[in-house]
């Protein structure tokens, strides 16, 4: 889903723009990247009432082929099942930032802090390029 704002935003050092990757950008595993939200801290904590980040580093797609929604050609495989460092419940939507990059959104923060799929954005860059044309 793409958001249309009624006014344009004021850019200040506090709101900003990112640069969205190229069709089909291959991010090589072992890079690493940021994730930011404000969803779960810990698996028995409430949402974050303070934006949080995280450095996460992009691993094999097997690793995450334990996860049955996890589609190589369109998610990142971004930490690993057995971290306590990820995207929890509540970080849906996302950035995941490599090299000031938007790579990747939070597909689905999981409650059981396991490593969600980020979905990879350059995969659908034809898709976001035809809707900001059409606006």
């Amino acid at each position: 889903m793409l958001l249309k704002l009624k006014e344009k935003a004021s850019l200040t050092l506090a709101v900003g723009t990112l640069p969205l990757p190229p069709q089909f950008t291959f991010i090589r595993p072992g890079r690493m990247c940021w994730v930011a939200g404000w969803g779960k801290t810990d698996v028995k904590e409430p949402a974050s009432s303070t934006l949080q980040e995280v450095e996460l580093r992009i691993v094999e797609p097997r690793a995450c082929s334990l996860f049955p929604a996890f589609d190589h050609n369109l998610h990142l495989c971004v930490g690993h099942p057995q971290s306590t460092k990820s995207a929890f419940k509540g970080d849906s939507g996302g950035p995941l930032l490599c090299a000031g990059m938007a790579q990747g959104i939070v597909s689905y923060g999981q409650s059981n802090a396991k490593p969600p799929p980020f979905t990879q954005i350059s995969h659908y860059q034809p898709w976001i390029d035809e809707v900001l044309k059409e606006n």
